[in-house]
């Protein structure tokens, strides 16, 4: 399973590989979460930020303002409870962009 930070613009995104028993943490999270209907196209956030986007096998799936979304459908994060999991799981050769995006997720900016 390969995550993407969707952050920079001009430069390629950080990515990383999930273990095995953290890709299966992953789609259990997900799935726990409820449905939230047909997905609304969400403002564009400009720079910064903008997500996370989780590839697993032929599923994209996109983290991003307490919305999970893959294809047509959504699942609703009102916590943001997966954006800050999948911070967690950031390598520790990306630890220097952990502030930013937990700066990010507490200000609301990306709303």
């Amino acid at each position: 399973m390969l995550v993407e930070l969707d952050l920079f613009s001009g430069r390629p995104n950080p990515r990383w590989r999930l273990d095995p028993g953290d890709a299966e943490e992953f789609r259990a999270l997900t799935a726990a979460l409820p449905p939230a209907g047909p997905v609304a196209r969400l403002p564009s956030p400009g720079l910064g930020y903008r997500g996370f986007t989780v590839t697993d096998a032929d599923r994209v799936i996109h983290v991003f303002a307490g919305r999970v979304t893959e294809g047509t459908t959504s699942r609703t994060d009102r916590d943001r409870s997966l954006e800050h999991w999948l911070l967690t799981r950031l390598p520790s050769s990306l630890r220097d962009l952990r502030s930013l995006v937990a700066q990010a997720l507490e200000d609301g900016r990306d709303d």
